[in-house]
């Protein structure tokens, strides 16, 4: 079993055991990393939500998201305090509400890896994102709606991280019935100018 349930997640935190989950892909500058949140039970009884920003230096036999090294050259690497609360639900909320986790993906410590390599193996792009790289992962998106939502995720997020383009994905996903082919739209996204943010 991969997975905590809810309350499998809360007693760990209780007994002050961390949790942590892979969110998926990250960038800064030309830089391709991954992002994670784990959640640390402090001595003082409340519980640091930390985010962890590193350079993805792994692949389908390195997955040690702790020996990857900080993403910005210029961090620590000891991860970013978002919050530090007083319960363990609270905790878990405030990093679903802050982060996008998923009450249902929540791993002990080191379990994560795991879904880092379902994302080396499905979910990342290639590095560097070739034009057509970039169309092979439209066409697919455009033929099969490209598979599980996480998938899918890790896909429109690189892509539009990768080529500035926000709004990648209504070109993809709507309106029903499109009627853009995969190279239309990869060449669209091409012309886009990438935004400070």
């Amino acid at each position: 079993m991969r997975y905590l349930s809810e309350s499998f997640a809360v007693g760990a935190l209780r007994r002050s055991a961390s949790i942590e989950q892979f969110l998926g892909p990250a960038f800064h500058a030309e830089r391709r990393g991954v992002r994670w949140v784990a959640i640390e039970p402090r001595r003082n009884g409340r519980y640091a939500v930390m985010v962890y920003l590193n350079w993805d230096i792994g692949g389908e036999h390195f997955g040690d998201l702790l020996e990857f090294p900080p993403l910005d050259p210029d961090a620590d690497g000891d991860g970013e305090l978002l919050a530090e609360v007083g319960d363990a639900v609270e905790a878990l909320v405030t990093a679903e509400r802050s982060l996008n986790a998923v009450r249902e993906r929540w791993t002990n410590v080191g379990v994560a890896a795991e879904d880092y390599f379902d994302y080396v193996r499905s979910g990342r792009l290639p590095d560097p994102l070739t034009k057509d790289a970039a169309t092979n992962v439209v066409r697919t998106l455009l033929s099969t709606g490209g598979g599980d939502e996480r998938t899918v995720t890790w896909w429109l997020d690189g892509l539009r991280h990768r080529t500035g383009c926000l709004h990648i994905s209504d070109m993809i996903f709507w309106p029903a019935g499109r009627s853009r082919t995969a190279e239309e739209i990869i060449d669209h996204v091409w012309s886009c100018e990438p935004i400070s943010l």
